[in-house]
């Protein structure tokens, strides 16, 4: 990789071995659905080499959305896990230059998921892992995630978090668990991990959150006024404002709204955001805006190409 790399480090991948395993072993429903809801579901490695090539990306680091590997049969889950690294792994292999890998790991199975780490982690290609906001209903500070969560630590991993829908009946109506329910998961996540003391105990692991952190930049004044309140709940773990804290954290720019943008960077800091598409859910020009707005945004070279590439680089361990 030479020159001022693009990195998109919010994208997804669902060829058609990875929808008849996920339908088999993970969720069949939320594998159909996937497969007649994403567009480009089923693109062949040409096609998504051309999709970046026309939005100006060089690199996407793949992950499979809501279709993780948590679910209660061990075996299955494992299984499930393995073959959606391989799967995605063989990708990175064929296109090593243009896709990269967040890989799965098959929680709530402490020990299984550990060892998969290890594995997928020794596959080239593969940068991180990819977590659910939530796992089979548990939030991520649950004390059974303890041993993954000192695993992750040794490894100073790096940690991609994305929605699993799994936001109550309240949102469930008119899709609003993808609508707006998705960047509440966001928001809540890695305001638990904070809280709980996940990211005290475990400070070398390196966590990028979706969709610009959800609803944090918009919520951060708020959040660190109510530093003293939530410190009062016996159950936080807390050294400083909240807010010193989600600011230790990385933000995709998977949004396409500038006024967020800007919220984002003047809050959070530009040098806490990554490029983000969300691609398949966006192509075309939709995946090509994702690129430009920022630039258009921001305004400043220097910023844009921090944004772009430069600041994943670094927390990828990539060639500049």
């Amino acid at each position: 990789m030479t020159g001022h790399q693009r990195i998109d480090v919010h994208a997804h991948y669902f060829p058609d071995a990875f929808i008849e395993m996920a339908a088999r072993l993970i969720d069949e429903d939320r594998a159909r659905m996937t497969r007649s809801r994403a567009p480009g579901a089923g693109f062949s490695a040409a096609d998504l080499v051309a999709q970046l090539d026309q939005a100006g990306i060089d690199l996407q680091v793949l992950s499979p959305a809501n279709l993780l590997p948590y679910v209660a049969d061990a075996r299955n889950a494992v299984t499930a896990a393995r073959e959606t690294n391989d799967i995605y792994a063989d990708l990175a292999r064929q296109h090593p230059d243009r896709f990269a890998v967040f890989g799965s790991v098959p929680l709530p199975h402490v020990d299984a998921a550990i060892e998969e780490t290890g594995r997928c982690l020794g596959i080239p290609g593969v940068l991180g892992i990819a977590l659910g906001c939530s796992v089979a209903g548990r939030p991520l500070d649950d004390p059974a995630f303890e041993p993954f969560w000192a695993e992750l630590d040794r490894r100073a991993a790096v940690v991609f978090l994305h929605p699993v829908g799994d936001t109550g009946m309240a949102l469930r109506a008119y899709n609003l668990n993808w609508v707006v329910g998705a960047p509440f998961e966001d928001t809540l996540a890695a305001l638990r991990l904070v809280l709980s003391g996940v990211t005290t105990r475990y400070p070398a692991i390196r966590f990028i959150v979706p969709h610009m952190g959800g609803t944090i930049p918009f919520l951060l004044a708020r959040i660190d006024r109510a530093t003293g309140v939530v410190a009062r709940s016996p159950d936080v773990h807390l050294d400083g404002p909240v807010g010193d804290h989600l600011r230790r954290f990385h933000y995709d720019t998977s949004n396409r709204n500038p006024h967020a943008l800007r919220c984002a960077v003047e809050t959070l800091g530009a040098e806490t955001l990554v490029l983000g598409s969300d691609s398949p859910y966006s192509l075309g020009d939709e995946l090509r805006e994702n690129v430009t707005y920022i630039g258009e945004t921001v305004q400043d070279a220097d910023v844009e190409t921090a944004i772009l590439g430069g600041t994943a680089a670094r927390l990828l361990g990539l060639p500049a």
